[in-house]
């Protein structure tokens, strides 16, 4: 096995101090969309898995999932399901390195069971979940397709991974109308393999798995059996925009309105309004009438994950009054200190949310024209320290708080005032008296990767098979490209080796994680004068 050694070396050298950064890695599994009652007991339930059979619906609420072909001469049937996958948090434009789904078998099947089946993608921005009322394969398929042809043994409840299915995935988020936290499916489609004894299908764990008494299960469900999607990507660089959203609909003199409570005013230490038309921020200094006006703003369903580099962040606000450069307001933005700031109540100061290290002071001496839009100064340090936080996940919440400062008595407001969610252009100043979703408070982010990814790391690295990835505190397991010995290596972000693993005669290898703390590592494989390297996900 020497020959292995210079072909670590050489990749270990390509690790540098680059190896502590790494693309990003999301996954999602299929969910829950509905509650069914069956003979009396109640049963959590998914339409985003589904079976067609030939040209019929055959479930969508079934403990397995068939795909392939039944090849008896009395009985053949083309089988292909369907699964969806929700709230997708990848950016339009991301860079897809490597995307797989992880299933799980519902049953024992030999190697002479070949499947032979054709993934594709749902062409569509964002797919809807499967009915009783339409087939799988009806739906327009993308162009990228990717033959599986399944031809190994396949142990009951073990997980298997599909090929690499990155040109699907990569064609749906480059859509123009994708958008982060659409949802995408993907059909697995079945071929007639011809007449056979052979069953030439295979079985896979549905949302609704049960572990059969009669196979030695347990009788139970098993979520972590449930169907898995990994998507491994990378960003260039990227621009996202986030306008306030609505919380909530409520009546008002007999008149139905959509309101937010993510936007929110305070004076001095009382909330002055949840569901307002404006946004007040800054000083009143009136000797009669001093008061130091708070608004903190929330934004929902970030896009950015964890370790994202933030190259620049900023709101949009749209006055809602003319203001003279005399009106001078001392304003102070921070972020709520949480990894999912909660949207505002009546019952807590906004001042009162846990300020980031981070602030930034903005002066507005400036004239604002009555609805037009003006921006804030660089808020990048903020984001950037809400989004390192170790819980910070893609598709959290951030909230920023701008505090007023006691300018000192004053004849002047110094203070300004921008467009809420709920505003409204008042016909005495010339408006429609319409709400206008184009004047809402936005915030703007361009991110970017923290670094190069497995392929840049070890440039001359193959692809290693790990499955299931992300993994916890189970394990994973490698499958080599075939049974002759190996060297497998666990290494961690700082490149130290964790692990050494010779094998020979055995394909397929576990990889203990028990003891590994939660973070990104890399399973480096050495077998027959070749490399292959993976990224591992600890959860």
């Amino acid at each position: 096995m020497s020959k292995l050694l210079p072909l670590f070396t050489i990749a270990f050298l390509a690790f540098g101090s680059s190896l502590s950064g790494q693309n990003f890695t999301f996954s999602r599994y299929i969910m829950q969309t509905g509650i069914i009652e069956d003979e009396g007991v109640m049963l959590t339930v998914s339409s985003d898995d589904a079976e067609q059979e030939n040209d019929e619906i055959d479930a969508l609420y079934d403990d397995d999932i068939d795909a392939g072909w039944e090849g008896a001469p009395e009985d053949q049937n083309i089988l292909t399901c369907g699964m969806r996958f929700r709230n997708i948090l990848i950016p339009h434009g991301a860079i897809i390195d490597s995307a797989f789904i992880i299933v799980y078998s519902h049953e024992d099947k030999s190697a002479e069971d070949v499947a032979e089946l054709t993934v594709y993608g749902d062409d569509t921005d964002d797919a809807v979940t499967f009915t009783e009322d339409m087939l799988i394969d009806a739906r327009p398929s993308t162009t990228a397709t990717v033959e599986w042809t399944v031809a190994e043994d396949w142990s009951i409840w073990e997980p298997y991974r599909s090929p690499d299915l990155k040109a699907i995935v990569q064609e749906i988020v480059d859509r123009s109308g994708w958008e982060a936290g659409n949802a995408l499916a993907f059909v697995v489609l079945g071929k007639n393999q011809g007449p056979s004894d052979l069953e030439n299908a295979r079985e896979w764990e549905s949302f609704e798995n049960i572990s059969d008494p009669e196979d030695g299960g347990d009788g139970q469900n098993h979520p972590e059996r449930v169907p898995q999607l990994v998507i491994y990507y990378s960003i260039s660089e990227l621009a996202v925009e986030i306008p306030v959203m609505v919380t909530d609909t409520i009546e008002d003199e007999g008149i139905v309105f959509e309101a937010s409570s993510d936007d929110a005013e305070q004076e001095n230490d009382e909330i002055d309004s949840l569901f307002d038309d404006d946004l007040d921020a800054g000083w009143e200094g009136a000797p009669e009438d001093q008061n130091i006006l708070t608004t903190g703003i929330r934004f929902r369903n970030i896009p950015v994950p964890h370790g994202a580099i933030i190259e620049s962040a900023y709101i949009t606000v749209w006055s809602h009054e003319d203001k003279s450069a005399e009106d001078v307001a001392e304003i102070t933005i921070y972020g709520e200190d949480t990894d999912h700031a909660e949207t505002f109540t009546e019952d807590a100061l906004i001042d009162a949310r846990p300020s980031t290290t981070a602030t930034v002071d903005w002066t507005v001496a400036e004239e604002w024209t009555l609805w037009q839009p003006y921006q804030t100064p660089e808020l990048k340090s903020i984001v950037q320290e809400i989004v390192d936080r170790n819980g910070w996940e893609a598709g959290n919440a951030l909230a920023f708080v701008f505090l007023g400062k006691n300018q000192g008595p004053s004849d002047l407001e110094n203070a300004r005032e921008w467009e809420s969610f709920e505003n409204i252009s008042d016909p005495e100043d010339g408006g429609d008296g319409q709400n206008h979703p184009e004047r809402v408070p936005r915030l703007t982010i361009v991110f970017s990767s923290p670094s190069t990814g497995v392929q840049d790391i070890f440039p001359t690295a193959e692809r290693l098979k790990l499955y299931p990835n992300p993994t916890g505190k189970q394990g994973t397991i490698v499958e080599l490209e075939n049974e002759k010995p190996a060297m497998i290596r666990v290494i961690n972000a700082n490149g130290q080796v964790l692990q050494n693993i010779y094998t020979e005669q055995q394909r397929k290898v576990e990889i203990r994680t028990a003891n590994l703390p939660k973070g990104v590592y890399f399973i480096q494989a050495n077998q027959d004068g070749r490399l292959y390297v993976e990224q591992l996900i600890v959860q």
